[in-house]
């Protein structure tokens, strides 16, 4: 059995970045949506971002089709997603040691599937994931970011208010993802983004305009276009994803 399932996505390089180190992937077919934040210079963060969503989408598919005649269980779903991120983390690192340009990349990532009656959520360092529900957002991960026991107080406007990331893949020869399965009812809508969104449009602005009587796509567009209105300091990409309307 499997979700009817609408989604859209957009992705901006912002007013401020010359490129776009943020990727993704909408494929309600295969019932899967990924998004990538690259980090590391001379645009090796665009390469880690790009590289951890072939190769997480490629890794993720092959299983499933090694287990079509099965259904799997719980257990089976969320080892499945942690080998996938333990095999992403371990291309990524590799191919961060074949350049000089490269060295020290990474990027964060979140990904959303469904199969039979339920949603699953993982991700590795601050891109998001959000749930509307009756009319009420509620962000289902929590940024892998550390922020107590500093050791001075930042300046206003120095960028360090949310503190410092501690996970993302490609950037140690290890990394644990969280992982999380929830219940799915229709007209769930979920949100993937980067913190290109998150960091300067509040949760309640998010949510304001999710209530929007807009469809899918202009309401991704008006997410992104607010974003820009508060400066659009970094790239920007959003994907909405609705339950239609239940299982198949």
């Amino acid at each position: 059995m499997s979700f009817r399932l609408q989604a859209h996505g957009v992705s901006d390089v912002g007013l401020v970045r010359t490129n776009n180190e943020d990727a993704w992937l909408s494929s309600p077919e295969d019932q899967l949506f990924l998004l990538a934040d690259g980090l590391g210079g001379h645009q090796a963060g665009e390469v880690a971002a790009r590289e951890a969503i072939e190769f997480f989408n490629n890794t993720f598919c092959e299983w499933k089709r090694e287990n079509l005649e099965t259904p799997p269980s719980e257990n089976a779903i969320v080892l499945a997603l942690r080998t996938c991120y333990e095999k992403t983390n371990d291309y990524l690192f590799n191919l961060s040691c074949t350049h000089d340009l490269l060295r020290g990349m990474g990027t964060t990532f979140c990904a959303l599937t469904f199969y039979d009656q339920m949603a699953a959520i993982s991700h590795v360092g601050d891109s998001r994931i959000y749930r509307l529900r009756s009319a009420v957002l509620e962000q289902l991960t929590r940024d892998h970011c550390w922020t107590k026991g500093l050791l001075f107080s930042p300046p206003a406007g120095f960028g360090f208010s949310k503190g410092v990331l501690t996970r993302a893949l490609g950037t140690m020869p290890k990394v644990e993802p969280t992982v999380r399965l929830l219940t799915v009812q229709p007209k769930d809508l979920f949100l993937l983004c980067s913190d290109g969104l998150s960091d300067i449009v509040s949760h309640a602005e998010i949510e304001a305009i999710l209530h929007q009587p807009l469809t899918i796509g202009e309401r991704v567009r008006m997410l992104v276009s607010t974003a820009k209105n508060c400066g659009g300091g970094d790239n920007i990409t959003v994907i909405l994803v609705e339950v239609v309307n239940g299982i198949n």
